[in-house]
Order: C-alpha cells, then structure tokens, then sequence
C-alpha cells in the first residue's frame, strides 16, 4: 500500500516586501481517498504577473478551481480513466469565464488576473501534468537516480516574458501530458526559486536542493494531507540563503509516495 506525504508554502519576496504589493504567488495540494481506499494527489501552483493588478486575486482562483475540480473528478474515478485534455480544456474555459465575469464586475481588463500555472494529478497508476507559463513540475520515477522535468518553464521572446492563462491564444501554449506511470516524488515550484533548482545551461534539475526535503517527507507519519502551509518550507523559501539569490515570490509543493507496491 502507497501513501503520499506533501508540504507546500508560498512565501513573499523581499522586493514585494519593500514595495508594499502582497505576494503574488499560489499553491497547495490535497490527497483525495477514494472509498475503496486508493489515494490521488492533486496539486497546483500559479504565480501571478508582476504588472497585472490583480494577479494575487487570479492566481488563488486558478489553485482553487484545479482542485475543486480534479478532486471531484478523482474520488469518483481513483484510476483516473476519465482523466483526458479535453477535461482540462474544459477546467480552463470555466476558469477563463469566471475571471472574466469578475473583471467585468470590476471594470477590468481580464488581463489584470494574469497568472501562470502548474498542475498535477497522480493516481496508483496515472499521472497528469498541465502547465502554462514558467516555472516547473520535477519528478523523480522509481528507478531514477535523480529528478527531471516534466515541461521546461516557458519563456517568451523577450526577457522576463511568459505565457499567462488570460492570454488569447492560452490553449495553444498549454503543454499537457498524461502517462501511465506515477513517480515517487514530485516538486512543483514558481519561477521566484527557478534558478535555484534548475540548471540553465544544462536544461537538468539540481537534486540535491530537495534531497532534504523530500527525506523528510518521506519519515513522517500518515496521514500528512496539511490545510496549512508548512513552517519547515515558509522558513526555506524565508531563509537568508534563498533570499540572497532571488527577491521574487516564492511557491513550493512538494509530495513523496511511500509504499512498496509502485508501479514503474
């Protein structure tokens, strides 16, 4: 029997901090428990755009609507046969039309919610992974030594550009894939801690930034499903170490899947 461990923070950055703007980042995730006992993670995280006003407002809504959404979808189907773009595209056009209703509440461009976005569901033996934007979602199979990508953050033509789930054109730029796999481990994270953890010139992942993290996760007790962020990754994202190479948001879930009976 598997069960998933998970932690996840957003924390301020100091340039935020000094600015006086709220932060502008979102993220959580919840393991739903199916009747039959099988167990789905689901997890989002979007960052809001610098220059859009409301973006903190429209990064919350997206987190809050993927899972809503795949949580519903999971505790009726645990094995996730019904998992599909389609649902996902379906997901966005309900998000997009929700913004869009309250901007025009607000005498808003819709534009002023602009946010990036990262999503993942994992099954016992599916897993489903949507991104739009920058950031990234790594992962780490069974038999891997180290952590991979699942999409390289998506970045625009010019510096500091990226794609955002209001643009026009989002279905277009949304990368989606579904495999019939699900790793043991998985980070999910906002462009604030990219360079961090990701090696540019190589296009890899820098594992051991998470070793720790993801040790511990995988010591604690079940059940570990947290309704609030977790102190030890607020202190992380928090400490003099990230914050003297980044004064971006910062947004980090995390999830370890303890259990013998993987499926590789």
């Amino acid at each position: 029997m598997t069960s998933w461990r998970t932690a996840y923070a957003s924390v301020i950055g100091t340039s935020h901090l000094a600015s006086g703007n709220p932060c502008q980042d979102a993220g959580r995730c919840e393991v739903v428990r199916a009747d039959e006992g099988a167990e789905v993670l689901v997890a989002a995280v979007a960052d809001g755009a610098g220059s859009a006003p409301c973006s903190e407002a429209g990064a919350h809504m997206a987190v809050d609507a993927f899972l809503s959404t795949f949580r519903e979808l999971s505790a009726e189907d645990p094995a996730l046969e019904s998992l599909s773009r389609e649902k996902v595209d379906d997901w966005l056009r309900r998000l997009r039309a929700d913004l869009a209703a309250i901007a025009e509440a607000e005498s808003r461009p819709t534009s002023d919610f602009a946010c990036t976005f990262l999503g993942a569901v994992l099954g016992p033996r599916r897993a489903m992974f949507v991104q739009v934007g920058d950031g990234a979602i790594v992962v780490r199979d069974a038999a891997a030594d180290g952590l991979s990508w699942v999409f390289w953050p998506q970045n625009g033509e010019f510096a500091n550009t990226t794609n955002f789930i209001t643009q026009d054109n989002v279905e277009d730029v949304l990368q989606f894939e579904f495999a019939d796999r699900v790793p043991v481990e998985l980070a999910m994270f906002s462009d604030g801690i990219e360079r961090l953890v990701l090696e540019m010139a190589t296009r890899t992942v820098h594992s051991p930034a998470f070793r720790p993290i993801f040790d511990w996760l995988a010591k604690t007790e079940p059940p570990q499903a947290p309704t609030e962020p977790a102190p030890g990754l607020v202190a992380f994202l928090n400490s003099r170490g990230v914050n003297s190479r980044t004064d971006d948001d910062k947004t980090l879930v995390m999830a370890a899947r303890v259990g013998m009976d993987f499926v590789v």
